[in-house]
């Protein structure tokens, strides 16, 4: 009896085939899977790196929005400071001229008959008060500037009258005092003793 002899040889190599085959399927698909990662990877660093740049245009440019609104404020600054010096300047006018024109009337209530004022002007000598004013007149006796000097501490405006000069012309005698002012009253004190003297020293 003869034994059915059978070539597995060919069914070896096609198992070996599709071992392979599979094998190569695998790696394939490992290898598409790696690349597809590497993708990811790269698709997602990029996206990073472009979300950062855009990020750092964005402040660049917040940056440069707040250097320029500065220097708008820094301008702004500079604007409302020159204002406030002009400001400042125009009430300190403003004050000098309401000054003057107090002193000036107060002086006029006060002087007595018989004498008249010249002139009337801030001292700026050496080692004086800058307070200190210079009052020039003329009067028909020395008895008339005893009088004013007497009457100008009465007007709370002006205190510790000194006589400076006196001397005598064709018409009466020159004079020049000095009197402090006492800033803070000229715009509250009234004038009333002013006047009081004034009537007292006329009515000598």
């Amino acid at each position: 009896m003869k034994l059915i002899q059978i070539n597995l040889l060919p069914y070896r190599e096609m198992e070996e085939q599709k071992k392979k085959k599979k094998f190569q399927l695998i790696m394939a698909a490992g290898a598409l899977a790696g690349i597809g990662a590497c993708a990811a990877i790269y698709l997602g660093l990029t996206g990073l790196m472009v979300n950062q740049e855009s990020r750092n245009e964005s402040l660049q440019a917040g940056i440069k929005e707040l250097d320029k609104q500065l220097t708008e404020i820094k301008e702004l600054n500079k604007q409302k400071q020159s204002f406030l010096a002009r400001k400042l300047k125009v009430e300190e006018l403003d004050h000098k001229r309401f000054e003057g024109a107090y002193i000036i009337d107060t002086l006029n209530q006060l002087v007595p008959e018989g004498a008249y004022l010249a002139k009337i002007q801030a001292t700026a000598a050496t080692g004086k008060n800058s307070n200190t004013y210079s009052i020039t007149g003329k009067a028909i006796s020395d008895n008339k500037v005893a009088m004013l000097m007497t009457a100008l501490p009465s007007t709370g405006i002006f205190e510790a009258p000194k006589l400076i000069s006196i001397k005598k012309t064709d018409n009466g005698q020159e004079f020049v005092l000095e009197a402090d002012l006492v800033e803070q009253k000229v715009a509250s004190q009234p004038t009333e003793p002013a006047v009081a003297a004034a009537s007292q020293s006329k009515g000598n």
